[in-house]
């Protein structure tokens, strides 16, 4: 047997599946406490009994303090909101400037093999571009800029 459950006073509703044993089970000992199935049923989705004024006394404190709450998360949205897009557009920034320093290293690796200078240590310069491209993921391993090695785990 299925029963549904329906929110008061909402479009949402609750729909279980109840075994035939369970139902008869639950039918024979409402009869015999005097109860309707149904109210048999409603004591144990609540979890005990209560009267009906009691019930709507506490929907309509849950109701009040459902308000309140959402009412504190529209606060903290409207807060959390402008954060979420500057920190998005900060993110984007850093990958154009790790973009542009990895090309910037491999320019200058290659003037200084046509000038024939030492090669220059870029290993935090590649670190930085590694965390912002991957956004403080690994990201790729070895070479960085045009032609990069991908590492073992495929990245």
């Amino acid at each position: 047997m299925k029963i549904t459950v329906w929110a008061r006073g909402k479009w949402r509703k609750v729909t279980f599946s109840v075994s035939d044993e369970l139902w008869e089970r639950i039918e024979e000992v409402s009869r015999k406490w005097g109860f309707k199935p149904e109210e048999a049923v409603r004591i144990i989705l609540l979890g005990g009994y209560l009267d009906e004024e009691a019930d709507e006394r506490e929907i309509e404190r849950l109701g009040r303090e459902i308000g309140e709450l959402e009412g504190r998360l529209y606060k903290l949205e409207g807060k959390w909101s402008p954060l979420k897009f500057r920190s998005y557009y900060s993110a984007l920034d850093n990958q154009n400037l790790a973009i542009t320093l990895s090309g910037l290293t491999a320019e200058n690796r290659r003037l200084r093999r046509v000038l024939n200078l030492p090669e220059r240590d870029f290993s935090r310069a590649e670190e930085l571009i590694h965390y912002y491209m991957a956004l403080g993921d690994r990201g790729f391993k070895g070479e960085t800029g045009t032609g990069g090695k991908r590492g073992e785990d495929g990245r």
